[in-house]
């Protein structure tokens, strides 16, 4: 969709349920500039102003468009109810910035809680319970979920807590998800829901902790304002990413045509003892030819992951962006491209490889690409709200230097680590 008089001025619109979410991102100076698109039942709007950001939704039941900067839904049925539609937070946004300072606002009580626990783990385990019976205490009508397989260590000791067998469901059920673990844990909760996510407050348990800025200690603070609703959010921006084989037919994993990832999708020469030949095409345009190791392709969020470890830059969650990064590449002049978040990145192998390829999305490995075949990463517009703490006492910048010594000697960093008692 273009608009005139607006340079450089990106809008999508996504259908979730016949509703319409519009997302307006400046990146000049631009005019004051009014325009109205009908499409059948549904009406755009896009107001250009300069720093401003614009969310609202437009339902095709209603008569008018919802309040300025604010995206209200409505939260899910109890648990094994029929849910018809799905729905979640309001998610309220100050002006200024698209991916940071909203708020959190419920229209109603949420219902149902996901608790998510680094897997064979005491602490975490001994978190899991105090938390679930804690929460079954002060806020009994709320059903607490566990997945199966933690479940089954805890249905004895927590005998209150629902299990899901099909975890495709927990999109249509959890209104807000609890982890306990480490920035892993995260990603493993991300992969839960293939397209929207609930809120996430996250609690540190794990070895770093980059992603997570809630103490175990505060949990019952932290969980009590997450219920009350207005509580601080970060969307952490997502990449959708899709294969496709020669005929360009989509290959599809768990009956879905993509993945949505958090942190980085990856083309790696696997146990191939012979350095990789990959194109790089941007929005269908040739870019470059790496020979390399491999390559990534980053959000701003796994820029502080495998990415950082390549030799890529950080890049602060706000910045909406994807990040390229080559794995070892033979070329000295081969740098970090950070490029626009409209951009559509696919690569494949050149004709020159000795060998496939594998495809590591988020840590996991999915296929084994091979010549003719092609990776396509996009920016999804499925982001995760992260729960922030109200006070600005934990931030991402100190988080750059606390937790990853930035600029900083590594001199008795080491005995820093694994020193850290928790009690519940």
């Amino acid at each position: 969709m273009s608009i005139n008089n607006c340079n450089q001025l990106w809008i999508t619109n996504y259908i979730f349920n016949k509703k319409i979410i519009s997302y307006r991102y400046p990146f000049s100076s631009v005019n004051n500039y009014i325009r109205s698109i009908h499409h059948n039942k549904y009406e755009y709007i896009s107001k250009c102003n300069e720093h401003s950001f614009l969310l609202k939704r437009y339902n095709s039941s209603s008569t008018s468009f919802t309040n300025n900067n604010i995206i209200p839904t409505e939260t899910k049925p109890f648990i094994f109810e029929a849910v018809k539609n799905h729905n979640g937070p309001d998610i309220i946004h100050n002006l200024g910035n698209p991916y940071v300072d909203y708020r959190l606002k419920w229209k109603r009580s949420p219902r149902t809680v996901l608790i998510v626990k680094k897997p064979k783990d005491n602490t975490t385990e001994e978190a899991l319970i105090s938390i679930a019976n804690w929460l079954h205490q002060e806020y009994p009508n709320i059903n607490i979920i566990v997945e199966q397989e933690v479940a089954d260590n805890l249905i004895n000791k927590l005998p209150f807590i629902h299990i899901l067998k099909n975890k495709k469901e927990y999109p249509n059920v959890v209104d807000f998800v609890v982890t306990l673990g480490g920035d892993g844990t995260i990603l493993h909760t991300s992969s839960l829901f293939p397209k929207e996510v609930p809120p996430i407050i996250s609690f540190s348990l794990g070895t770093l902790g980059f992603l997570l800025p809630y103490d175990i200690k505060h949990y019952k603070e932290g969980i009590s304002n997450v219920i009350k609703g207005n509580v601080k959010l970060l969307l952490r921006m997502r990449i959708a990413v899709s294969i496709h084989d020669k005929n360009d037919n989509i290959i599809k994993f768990n009956n879905l045509e993509q993945i949505h990832a958090m942190n980085e999708v990856s083309l790696h020469r696997g146990r191939n003892p012979s350095l990789t030949s990959l194109k790089c095409y941007v929005d269908d345009e040739f870019f470059t030819n790496s020979v390399a190791d491999g390559l990534i392709v980053s959000t701003p969020t796994g820029s502080t992951a495998y990415s950082l470890s390549a030799g890529g830059p950080i890049v602060h969650p706000s910045v909406q962006s994807l990040l390229l990064t080559p794995i070892c590449p033979r070329s000295l002049s081969f740098r970090p491209a950070l490029l626009p978040p409209y951009s559509t990145i696919q690569l494949s192998l050149d004709n020159k490889s000795r060998g496939s390829v594998v495809v590591n999305i988020d840590g996991k490995d999915y296929y084994e690409l091979n010549i003719g075949e092609y990776v396509q990463v996009q920016i999804s517009p499925y982001p995760i709200p992260c729960i922030n703490q109200k006070t600005k006492k934990i931030t991402w910048k100190k988080h750059i230097n606390s937790l990853l010594k930035w600029n900083q000697k590594f001199e008795g960093f080491a005995n820093q680590l694994n020193h850290h008692t928790y009690s519940f």
